[in-house]
C-alpha cells in the first residue's frame, strides 16, 4: 500500500474513534508537509517543534499536525496534535476490524487542540492504536511545543511532550525506513471547504542512535488524493526560514518532491570519460553531461549518477583506428560496478568512472596494415630486383 493509501486509511479508520458521532466513511484525506533529509532516515526515532495555532473547527473534519515516521519493519508512528470535534474514547485500538476503548470518553469542543499520536504496526493493514491528551494538553495559542518520539526500551516508544513522557507503548523498536517527516493533515467529506491551520512546523531533527541531528534540508510533500476540497483550494507548505515551514491553508502549493529549504549545497565531482555520457539526479531534477562536472547538491540529500555510455571511443590515435573503452567500475566516494550509483552528501565528494582499453580491432587493423606494408615492400622489391636485371641482361 502506498503511502498516500495508507494515509487515506488512517484518517477514514480515525473517524471510528468518534463515540456519539462518526465522521462519515465518504471524508477525503488531504496533507502538505515536507520530508527531512535523506540522511535522516534509519533514524530511531524523531521530533520537532509545532506551534499550536487554535481555530474553531467545522464538525464533521479532522485537521492534525504532526512529526513521523515509515518503520523498516512495516510499522508507522506519528505524534502531535489534533482539532476534531466530538465525542470521543481518548485511548483505544482497532484490531482485525473489533474497536476496543481502553480510555475515558470526552466531548472534545472545536477548537481544543490536544495532543495526540497514532502507532500502525503494519502500514500495509488496517489495525491501529491511538492515544488523545486532555483539554488543553496542546497549549494555548501561537505557543511553541516540542513533539519528540523516541526508543524508551529495546521494545518501547514513548511520545514526549516538551520533555515530559505524556504515553508510553509497548510496542516494538523499529528504524525508520524513509526520511522524517512533518505534516499539516486535513480530513472533510467532498462538499466541505475547511481550514487548515496554517501551522508552523520548526527543528525537524531525528536521533541516530548515539545523539539528536537537524536535518539539513526539507522536500515538499503534498497529496490531495480524491479530495475536492484539496484541488479547491489552496493548501501548500512553504519554508519560511532555516528549518522553518508553514504548512496548510493559503500557503502556496509546491510541486511534489521538489526542494523548499537546504542548509547549503556541497560539491559533487563526477569525472568519467571524455566521450561518454552520464546523468545527475537529485531534489534539484536530473542533469545530462559529458565527460566530467562539477555539481551542487543540497545537504544530506541523496544523489544518483549513472553512467549510460558502456562503451566508447579511446582517445587519441587508438580510437581513430577503432579503439573501444568500457566501463569496469567507480572509484572514489563509492566502490560499485554498477552503472547507477548513490551518494549520500553529507560532505563533499568525488567519483570516478573505471574504463578498460579493448584494443581487438586496432591490433586487427595494425596486422592487417602491416601485412598490406610487408606485401607492398616485397612486391616493390621484387619490381626493383627484376628492373635491374633486365638493365643489367646484354643487348
Amino acid at each position: 500500500m502506498a503511502i498516500q493509501e495508507r494515509w487515506l486509511l488512517a484518517l477514514l479508520l480515525l473517524n471510528l474513534i468518534s463515540i456519539a458521532s462518526p465522521l462519515p466513511q465518504t471524508n477525503a484525506t488531504f496533507k502538505v508537509g515536507a520530508w527531512g533529509d535523506d540522511a535522516s532516515r534509519n533514524n530511531l526515532g524523531v521530533q520537532a517543534q509545532i506551534q499550536t495555532h487554535l481555530y474553531d473547527s467545522l464538525p464533521g473534519t479532522l485537521q492534525y499536525f504532526w512529526v513521523g515516521d515509515d518503520l523498516a519493519d512495516g510499522s508507522f508512528i506519528q505524534f502531535g496534535y489534533s482539532l476534531e470535534p466530538g465525542t470521543y474514547c481518548l485511548k483505544g485500538a482497532s484490531i482485525e476490524g473489533k474497536f476496543t476503548c481502553s480510555g475515558s470518553t470526552e466531548l472534545i469542543q472545536s477548537d481544543a487542540a490536544r495532543w495526540q499520536w497514532q502507532y500502525w504496526p503494519n502500514r500495509f493493514k488496517s489495525d491501529y492504536y491511538y492515544g488523545i491528551g486532555p483539554a488543553g494538553s496542546a497549549g494555548n495559542n501561537e505557543t511553541w511545543h516540542l513533539y519528540t518520539i523516541s526508543p524508551n526500551l529495546p521494545n518501547s516508544w514513548s511520545f514526549i511532550l516538551d520533555g515530559r513522557v505524556v504515553s508510553n507503548s509497548s510496542f516494538t523498536v523499529s528504524h525508520s525506513a524513509d526520511p522524517a517527516f512533518i505534516i499539516a493533515e486535513g480530513n472533510a467529506a467532498q462538499n466541505v471547504s475547511t481550514t487548515l491551520g496554517p501551522v508552523k512546523f520548526s527543528q525537524l531533527s531525528y536521533f541516530d542512535g548515539t545523539r539528536w541531528n537537524s536535518v539539513n534540508s526539507l522536500v515538499a510533500l503534498s497529496y490531495c488524493g480524491t479530495s475536492v476540497a484539496c484541488f479547491a483550494n489552496s493548501y501548500g507548505a512553504a519554508a519560511i526560514g532555516p528549518n522553518l515551514l508553514l504548512a496548510g491553508s493559503n500557503v502556496p502549493r509546491s510541486q511534489d518532491g521538489s526542494l523548499l529549504w537546504t542548509s547549503g549545497y556541497v560539491n559533487l565531482d563526477v569525472v568519467v570519460h571524455p566521450g561518454a555520457q552520464f546523468f545527475i539526479t537529485s531534489a534539484l531534477g536530473t542533469e545530462g553531461y559529458n565527460g566530467s562536472a562539477q555539481v551542487g547538491i543540497p545537504k544530506g540529500m541523496y544523489a544518483y549518477v549513472a553512467v549510460s555510455d558502456t562503451v566508447t571511443s579511446t582517445p587519441g590515435v587508438l580510437g581513430l583506428i577503432g579503439g573501444q573503452d568500457r566501463f569496469q567500475q567507480w572509484s572514489g566516494a563509492v566502490s560499485s560496478k554498477n552503472l547507477t550509483v548513490q551518494l549520500l552528501m553529507s560532505s563533499n565528494k568525488t567519483i570516478t568512472a573505471n574504463w578498460e582499453t579493448d584494443a581487438t580491432i586496432p591490433l586487427i587493423v595494425v596486422a592487417f596494415a602491416s601485412i598490406i606494408l610487408v606485401t607492398f615492400a616485397i612486391g616493390a622489391t621484387r619490381k626493383r630486383l627484376s628492373e635491374t636485371k633486365l638493365r643489367e641482361m646484354p643487348a
